[in-house]
């Protein structure tokens, strides 16, 4: 469709003018479409003749598509991830997590007496898939120092050695809206019994000794009939409420008649030595399939005209305009005043367990679906996908918009031809599991409309 537009403030014209001609020309742009009329119009008597034209084009060809990041970070996030889902298009998702746990307390008054020894797991309201399902999860204790490979960070693709005999285990209905609850998984107490006897005895003295003795811990949620993700607070503060740790219980006896009780929190020693590994099983997929490396690209006519994100997975959604280039085609001396791109969630994909985000993170990416940067607009400023609803109680014209005119004018302004193209993903995918299904068919079809200035 082409539109044609008076913009008399565009230029500031040097002489009196008398007449100013818009045409409706027939435009061809690769799958663009085209018109037969040409219509001129007289605006009044104090212009001049000229050939500027404003033309609307929102026919380009548009390449969608889904790949899958070979890894992404996750920790540093402040979240404990847990739990499994099942589903038909993306296929099953595991989250697990690791702890390296310290504390600054290790001095226990040689009249305690153990008494037991837990988990605590403090919700943080985040939740994804059905909680009315109950959930299992096992604890084991880590057998390697919990180090990356290089660098300082973790991902969704690492993991470490762990004891096959589980810590602690705990059946559970999940709860995730109530942050004020929590959950407690007894621990072993030949494990507690040991920690409390070493701090005692003076053999753990510090983070270092009680590291050398004590790696760390992961957590594994049950996959055989659950399908739910939780969430987790987790942070470096000890003895706080809301925070998740391990908690060891001792009482010390004496003559009074106050409370006795005491406790050590065991918390993660360093935010970064907390992770999530979160592993897709693409095999189990209905429609998506499993992807050989992180360059390959499953086209939306091989996904039932259907394209995928997923947090926590690096399963992202690409959409590439190849056409862009050829709007300098059209004139030597033109410019881009405005680019929108519009899209349309699946209507069944999204509901109050796995409702549409407000805005998605938006980034460029080259021909092999690496991240060259986020995407800003003509002034720098970063640029998400917003989301759109109509307002009705049906949401019939529910869809996101993305301002494009930085990156439109970035390929017509370079002398490279740039092979790039557009990466949606949630703005916290490196601590969430939630999905998007964005449609390309016919009745909703991804697409750029630019409105370009001919002078």
């Amino acid at each position: 469709m082409i539109f044609c537009d008076n913009y008399p403030n565009t230029f500031a014209l040097k002489s009196k003018m008398r007449y100013f001609f818009i045409s409706v020309l027939s435009i061809v742009l690769l799958a663009s479409c085209s018109t037969d009329e040409t219509v001129t119009y007289e605006v009044g008597s104090d212009f001049i003749d000229n050939d500027i034209l404003v033309r609307v084009i929102d026919t380009f060809s548009i390449k969608a598509g889904t790949f899958k990041l070979d890894s992404i970070a996750t920790s540093s996030t402040n979240r404990v991830l847990l739990g499994n889902v099942l589903d038909d298009n993306l296929g099953q998702l595991t989250a697990k997590s690791y702890l390296e746990l310290t504390t600054s307390t290790f001095s226990i008054n040689t009249d305690a007496v153990y008494d037991s020894i837990g988990l605590i797991l403090n919700y943080d309201k985040y939740y994804y898939g059905d909680t009315t399902k109950i959930q299992t999860y096992n604890v084991h204790r880590v057998l390697q120092t919990i180090e990356p490979d290089e660098g300082t960070i973790f991902y969704n693709t690492s993991s470490f050695n762990y004891d096959s005999e589980s810590l602690g285990e705990l059946s559970f209905l999940p709860k995730p809206n109530k942050s004020t609850d929590s959950l407690y998984i007894p621990l072993k107490n030949t494990l507690g019994e040991e920690i409390f006897n070493k701090i005692v005895d003076n053999d753990i003295n510090n983070s270092d000794d009680f590291l050398q003795y004590f790696k760390g811990i992961t957590i594994i949620p049950d996959t055989t009939t659950t399908n739910n993700v939780l969430g987790f607070n987790v942070s470096t503060t000890a003895n706080t409420t809301g925070n998740s740790s391990v908690r060891l219980y001792y009482t010390i006896k004496d003559d009074d008649n106050e409370d006795n009780s005491y406790f050590i929190d065991f918390v993660i020693s360093d935010l970064a030595k907390q992770f999530n590994q979160i592993n897709s099983d693409l095999t189990t997929s209905s429609v998506l399939g499993s992807f050989e490396d992180g360059e390959e690209i499953k086209n939306s006519t091989d996904t039932n005209n259907l394209i995928f994100a997923e947090g926590g997975t690096g399963i992202s959604a690409r959409i590439e305009i190849p056409a862009i280039k050829k709007l300098l085609e059209i004139s030597n001396t033109a410019s881009a005043l405005s680019a929108e791109l519009t899209f349309t969630p699946l209507e069944s994909s999204y509901s109050n367990n796995n409702p549409l985000e407000e805005n998605l993170i938006v980034f460029i990416v080259d021909h092999k679906n690496r991240i060259i940067s986020q995407l800003t607009d003509a002034d720098g400023n970063t640029v998400n996908a917003i989301l759109n609803k109509d307002g009705s109680e049906f949401n019939s014209d529910t869809h996101y918009t993305i301002d494009l005119i930085g990156f439109v004018e970035q390929i017509l302004q370079s002398d490279l031809d740039l092979n790039y193209a557009l990466m949606l993903q949630y703005t916290d995918y490196t601590k969430t599991v939630k999905n998007l299904v964005i449609e390309n068919n016919t009745e909703n079809q991804i697409k750029l409309s630019v409105k370009y200035l001919n002078y």
